[in-house]
């Protein structure tokens, strides 16, 4: 039932080890965090068993249904972050994508949807990741056939959505990722745009580097009372 991680020099190696297992032994694992089993396989079969600072923060707010503003850098587990919950509110059988993740490069975006795909495997999550620069037909044929999340960024995502190909009609979940770059590449109006044709009543999770007045502005715009 879905709920409302560089190389060291060499000196440095036994201290690393000493934080790892420290973790390990200390910190709650993710099915402590109240994942479901399905997550938790997938995550143990890519050797990721407990969960990072950020996610230890994030997730038990996230997975109660709660929005959330996180302040991370790439290579933080941000993904996790936000992919978890989202992967947690998915409902079988959907027609429609259930969540709706906006990122502001195709890189991004490919890595993003890949991580998601990989912690959403056991329980069958359709992860499609959505940008420009590559044909139009490979996308629009996945999404016809039916996924559950989307990942893309605001160029295409907006494309498809006026052909009335990408519905965001079913959108529970919503995430804007490295908001800051997004506003520095001058996507915040596309931004707004994909916000106001998801649904009213869904679960945002913003994160981003760092929090601009323009990012806060937006937070407050379209979030409920999140939790920073």
């Amino acid at each position: 039932m879905p709920r409302v991680r560089s190389p060291s020099r060499r000196g440095f190696v036994g201290h690393l080890e000493g934080i790892h297992l420290e973790r390990k032994l200390n910190d709650p694992s993710f099915e402590e965090l109240g994942v479901r089993p399905e997550t938790v396989a997938s995550l143990a079969e890519k050797g990721i068993t407990h969960p990072f600072r950020i996610q230890q923060l994030s997730l038990p707010l996230a997975l109660d249904g709660h929005d959330v503003i996180g302040q991370a850098k790439t290579g933080t587990g941000k993904t996790l972050a936000f992919g978890i919950p989202l992967l947690e509110r998915l409902e079988p059988g959907g027609t429609a994508p259930q969540a709706l993740v906006i990122v502001p490069t195709r890189e991004l975006c490919m890595q993003v949807a890949e991580d998601i795909a990989e912690a959403g495997k056991n329980a069958g999550a359709r992860v499609l990741a959505i940008y420009g620069g590559k044909a139009y037909e490979p996308q629009i044929e996945q999404l016809k056939k039916g996924v559950d999340v989307v990942v893309g960024t605001p160029g295409r995502l907006i494309d498809l959505n006026n052909q009335k190909i990408l519905n965001l009609s079913q959108v529970k979940s919503l995430v804007l990722d490295e908001a800051d770059e997004m506003l520095d590449m001058g996507f915040l109006p596309d931004v707004e745009k994909l916000v106001s044709k998801v649904p009213a009543t869904r679960q945002t999770m913003l994160f981003s580097a760092t929090m601009p007045g323009q990012i806060l502005n937006l937070a407050r715009r379209y979030m409920t009372q999140p939790t920073h």
